[in-house]
C-alpha cells in the first residue's frame, strides 16, 4: 500500500517544495493511505486513535461512532470509484461495505445496529457497554442513535448505486429493511437487544415536534429503503410519513434557527446529519411536492432564516450538495479554499507528519494562508484547533494552536468526503 501511494504521488508530480505543496488529490492520497494504515479494522472505519500510555502499551480507539463513520466512508469510496474506475478503489469500498453489514448483523437481532464491533481476542480500552456476539468472534457496542442510522443509510445509498453487484444489492436491501422494520415495530424508537430504547433513537411524532431534524432523518431511512428494496410498500410508507403525517413539512425547519455566535450555539454535528440525509433524498425524490419541501429545507439550512445558515462556513460537503442538487454554486470557491488550506495538523501530531514527509518527499508547514476573519464570521480551516471532524467542529469557536502533541490522532474522513464528492459532482478537477 505504501508503495502504491508513493508511485501514485510521483506520477501526479508530487514536489518537495513548500511553496508548491501538495495538490488536493495528493492530500487525498495521503489521508487515504493513513486511513488504510491506521484507521480500518477489516473495513470498519475507526474513530479517535488513542496513542499508547505508560499504563497501556497498545494503540486503542474511542469507539462511539464507527457505524456513522463507516457509512460516510463507504459513500466516499463509492464516489471515488465512480471517478477513478480503479480496481483497488472498488475493492476498498466493498471491503468497508462488508464492515457495514457486520455492524448491521453482529448483534444477532435483525435490525439492531451496532455502533462498533471488535474482535474478542484483540486488546481494547473503551468506556462503553460491550456485549458478546452470537458468532463467538466479536464483542459489540450498542446504544445506537439516529446519527448512526443516518450515516449508514448515506453509505448504503451510494454503495447500492455505484459499487454493488446483485448479491451486494440484496444484502444492502436486507439490512436497510431490517433497520426500518425494527424502528417501526418499536413505536418509532431504536430499541437495543435488552428491549430498552436507546438514548438518542426517536423518530416518533411527539419527538419530531421538538426535534424537527429527526423527521428528515426518518424520511431518509424510508427513501433509501424504498430505493434499495424496490418494494412499493416502502415507497407508500415514505409518502404517508412525508405527506399524510407531515414529516416533509416539518423537515423544512430541520435546522434550528440559532445565532451561531450565541451562548447556546449551533449543533454543527446536526448540520452534518442534515446533509447526509439530504443527499440520498435528493438523489431519488421525483415527487414535485415532496422535492420542493426538501429543497426548501436545504435552502433554509444553507442561507438561514433570521440568522446565518451554513453557507459562510466554507464547508465543501454542504457546498457541493448545494451546487449539485440546487444548482447554487455560490459556495464552491470557499469550499475549494477550505480543501486547499486543510491542515495535516488538524488530524496528526508532528511525529506522524514528519514520518509522511520522509516517506513521500514533501515539506509541510502550518503557515496560515487564509485571511483574518471579520468579527462574528467563521474561522477558516487553517486557523482552527485539531479535531476528529472538521465538519462537526464549531467554526465560530475553534481558533487556536495545533502545535502541541496530544495523545489522540484522527483520520481524514472529513477531507476525503469533501474532496471526492467535489470530484464526483465535477466541482474539482484532477489538476487542483
Amino acid at each position: 500500500m505504501l508503495l502504491r501511494l508513493l508511485i501514485s504521488m510521483l506520477l501526479l508530480g508530487a514536489v518537495p517544495v513548500l511553496a508548491q505543496g501538495l495538490t488536493l488529490e495528493q492530500k487525498a492520497a495521503l489521508f487515504q493511505h493513513d486511513m488504510e494504515a491506521r484507521f480500518l479494522l477489516d473495513g470498519q472505519a475507526l474513530c479517535k486513535l488513542k496513542l499508547p500510555t505508560p499504563s497501556r502499551d497498545f494503540v486503542s480507539y474511542n469507539m462511539p461512532d464507527n457505524a456513522y463513520m463507516t457509512g460516510i466512508y463507504v459513500g466516499t469510496l463509492a464516489m471515488k470509484y465512480a471517478v477513478t474506475g480503479a480496481t483497488e478503489d472498488v475493492a476498498a469500498a466493498r471491503n468497508s461495505l462488508e464492515a457495514l453489514h457486520l455492524l448491521c448483523n453482529v448483534s444477532g437481532d435483525p435490525g439492531v445496529l451496532a455502533r462498533a464491533a471488535w474482535p474478542k481476542n484483540r486488546p481494547l480500552e473503551d468506556d462503553g457497554i460491550w456485549r458478546d456476539s452470537p458468532d463467538g468472534i466479536h464483542i459489540w457496542r450498542g446504544d445506537v442513535s439516529t446519527d448512526q442510522v443516518d450515516g449508514v443509510m448515506f453509505g448504503f445509498a451510494l454503495a447500492y448505486d455505484l459499487i454493488a453487484d446483485d448479491a451486494e444489492k440484496r444484502k444492502i436491501a436486507e439490512d436497510a429493511k431490517a433497520i426500518a422494520e425494527h424502528i417501526m415495530a418499536n413505536d418509532m424508537r431504536i430499541v437495543d437487544v435488552d428491549g430498552k430504547p436507546t438514548q438518542w433513537g426517536r423518530y416518533d411524532p411527539a419527538y419530531t415536534g421538538f426535534e424537527k431534524m429527526n423527521a428528515l432523518l426518518w424520511l431518509q431511512v424510508l427513501k433509501v429503503v424504498a430505493h434499495v428494496s424496490g418494494e412499493e410498500r416502502y415507497e407508500m410508507l415514505y409518502r404517508e410519513w412525508a405527506l399524510n403525517k407531515g414529516y416533509a413539512e416539518i423537515a423544512v425547519k430541520a435546522r434550528r434557527d440559532i445565532k451561531p455566535t450565541s451562548l447556546m450555539g449551533v449543533n454543527h454535528s446536526d448540520d452534518v446529519l442534515l446533509f447526509l440525509a439530504y443527499t440520498p433524498i435528493l438523489m431519488y425524490e421525483q415527487d414535485v411536492q415532496i422535492r420542493d419541501l426538501i429543497q426548501e429545507s436545504v435552502r433554509r439550512s444553507w442561507a438561514g432564516e433570521r440568522h446565518s445558515g451554513v453557507k459562510p462556513e466554507g464547508n465543501p460537503f454542504y457546498a457541493f450538495v448545494m451546487g449539485n442538487f440546487l444548482k447554487d454554486t455560490s459556495g464552491v470557491d470557499d469550499a475549494l479554499n477550505t480543501l486547499r488550506w486543510f491542515p495535516l495538523s488538524m488530524k496528526w501530531n508532528r511525529e506522524t507528519i514528519e514520518k509522511y514527509e520522509t516517506a513521500f518527499s514533501f515539506n509541510y508547514s502550518d503557515e496560515i494562508k487564509s485571511p483574518e476573519p471579520d468579527s462574528d464570521q467563521p474561522i477558516a480551516i487553517d486557523r482552527r484547533i485539531k479535531d476528529w471532524s472538521a465538519w462537526v467542529q464549531d467554526p465560530y469557536r475553534s481558533a487556536g494552536s495545533r502545535d502541541a502533541s496530544i495523545p489522540l490522532e484522527f483520520n481524514g474522513h472529513d477531507y476525503l468526503l469533501g474532496y471526492w464528492m467535489g470530484r464526483y459532482y465535477k466541482f474539482i478537477t484532477p489538476e487542483e
